[in-house]
C-alpha cells in the first residue's frame, strides 16, 4: 500500500518537502481528490448494480454513500483551489480556512445521506423485503472494503503531511465506507443463509455509522473555525524554541492563530529591564528566527521587562 502511495507522490508531486507552500499544498489536495473521485466512481457504480440486482437496501445505501464521496471529493478539490488564492486586502492571511469549510460541507453531506437511509432501513424492518444472497458478491464487497481502507490511509497520510482537516475528513469518509462494505457483505451472506432481515438491520448500522462520522467531522471542523487552541505539542515546540534564545528570561501569552495553510504565533518574552531598545529588538528577532527555523511558522514577539510588578 505504501509503495502505491509513494509512486503516486513521485508522479504528481514535484516538491514533496515544501508542504507549507500554497501551490504544493494544492498539489497534495488535488492528488487526493482525483484519486478519491476515480476510485469512488468505479465502486459506486459496482455497488449500485449489485444492490439493485440483489434488492439489498444495505448495499444500495452503500452505493449512494460512495457516490456522495465523489461529491465530497469534488468539494475538497474546489476547496483547495480556492484556498490557494493569494492574500488580498480583505483576507491578508490568505484563504486557507476554506479547507476547513470544505471539511464542514463534507460532514453535512454525510449526515443528510445517513438520515435518508436510516428512514429506508426502518421501513424495511417494518414491511420486510426479499433480499437475494450471493457469495460471489460477498467476496467483491470484501475486496471493495480493502480498497476503501487503502484510500482512507492514503487520504489520512496526505492530510498529516500538509496538516489538512479537509483531507483528514475525507479519510474518515473512506474509512466509514470500508467498514460499511464489510457490514454489507455480512448482510448478503446472511441472505444466502436464509436470513434476509439482517440486511435491513445492518442497513440501520451503516446509516448510523454515516451519521456518526458526519457529526464527528462537523464538530471538529466547527471547533477549528470558532478558534480551537493549538496542539499542545506545537505549543511545546514554540516554547522550547523561544526559551532557547540567549537573553530570554521567560515567556507567556503564547497563542497560535490558524489560517489553514498559514499559522502565526504570538508570544510575550521577558528580558533584562536594563537592556537597550536595540538589544531587546535583537533578542526579539532571534526568537522569530528560532521559531521559524524549528517549525516553519512566523512569530510575532512582544518584549517586556522582567521586573516585579510588570
Amino acid at each position: 500500500m505504501r509503495s502505491i502511495t509513494a509512486l503516486l507522490l513521485d508522479l504528481f508531486i514535484k516538491n514533496g518537502d515544501r508542504t507549507s507552500d500554497p501551490a504544493d499544498r494544492t498539489a497534495y489536495g488535488c492528488l487526493e481528490a482525483w484519486v478519491s473521485i476515480a476510485g469512488n466512481i468505479v465502486i459506486a457504480v459496482l455497488n449500485f448494480f449489485l444492490g439493485v440486482t440483489l434488492n439489498s437496501i444495505a448495499l444500495t445505501a452503500q452505493s449512494i454513500h460512495t457516490a456522495s464521496d465523489v461529491v465530497t471529493s469534488g468539494v475538497v478539490l474546489l476547496g483547495f483551489r480556492a484556498a490557494s488564492r493569494p492574500p488580498d486586502e480583505r483576507h491578508p492571511y490568505g484563504h486557507g480556512r476554506i479547507e476547513t469549510v470544505a471539511a464542514l460541507a463534507i460532514a453535512v453531506l454525510l449526515v443528510v445521506v445517513g438520515f435518508e437511509f436510516l428512514g429506508k432501513s426502518l421501513d424495511r424492518i417494518v414491511h420486510g423485503a426479499n433480499v437475494r444472497g450471493n457469495l460471489v458478491v460477498v467476496g467483491i464487497l470484501i475486496a471493495v472494503g480493502l480498497v476503501k481502507e487503502w484510500m482512507a490511509r492514503f487520504s489520512s497520510y496526505l492530510g498529516k503531511v500538509i496538516d489538512s482537516p479537509a483531507l483528514e475528513a475525507d479519510a474518515w469518509h473512506h474509512r466509514s465506507d470500508a467498514i460499511a462494505a464489510v457490514l454489507v457483505s455480512v448482510s448478503i451472506a446472511s441472505a444466502s443463509a436464509g436470513y434476509p432481515a439482517v440486511d435491513a438491520v445492518l442497513g440501520l448500522v451503516v446509516s448510523a455509522l454515516i451519521v456518526y462520522t458526519g457529526a464527528k467531522l462537523a464538530w471538529s471542523s466547527t471547533s477549528v473555525l470558532v478558534g480551537e487552541g493549538a496542539d499542545p505539542r506545537l505549543i511545546a515546540l514554540i516554547t522550547r524554541a523561544a526559551e532557547s534564545v540567549h537573553g530570554v528570561r521567560s515567556i507567556h501569552g503564547l497563542n497560535v492563530h490558524d489560517y489553514g495553510g498559514v499559522k502565526i504565533a504570538s508570544v510575550h518574552i521577558q528580558v533584562d529591564p536594563e537592556l537597550s531598545v536595540r538589544d531587546s529588538h535583537r533578542i526579539a528577532g532571534a526568537v522569530k528566527y528560532a521559531v521559524r527555523n524549528a517549525i516553519s511558522i512566523e512569530c510575532v514577539v512582544h518584549v517586556e521587562p522582567d521586573a516585579p510588578g510588570e
